[in-house]
């Protein structure tokens, strides 16, 4: 729980200026979607049901997760917020948006071993 805490706390702190016009919803969106899967993924990893799928994020335990998937987070918002300031909010926002899909890692995770 600490972990998403920290992932929330400093992807909260890339900017959605007002130069960029892109809002702090496509940022919530993708803060919370990979929150939830990170969340859902330690779950079935601890409970012994499944494992990782993504081979890259497999390695380093938990550790190595939470910094694989906070540097995949990271650098998305980072790209976002590019777009943003290079004229294409609306792209931006897309990113944001679609970056949902991690949700459906997430309902995965839930089903996982059930």
């Amino acid at each position: 729980m600490k972990a998403l805490l920290v992932l929330a706390l400093l992807l909260s702190a890339v900017p959605a200026s007002a130069q960029s016009r892109v809002g702090p919803a496509p940022y919530l969106v993708l803060t919370l979607s990979a929150s939830v899967d990170l969340a859902t993924t330690l779950d079935v990893l601890h409970s012994g049901r499944g494992q990782e799928g993504n081979p890259i994020l497999s390695h380093g335990g938990d550790a190595g997760l939470i910094a694989g998937k906070l540097a995949m987070t990271a650098v998305t918002a980072f790209a976002m917020h590019r777009f943003g300031l290079a004229g294409h909010p609306r792209i931006a926002a897309g990113i944001g948006y679609l970056s949902s899909v991690a949700a459906v890692a997430a309902v995965h995770n839930l089903t996982v071993g059930r």
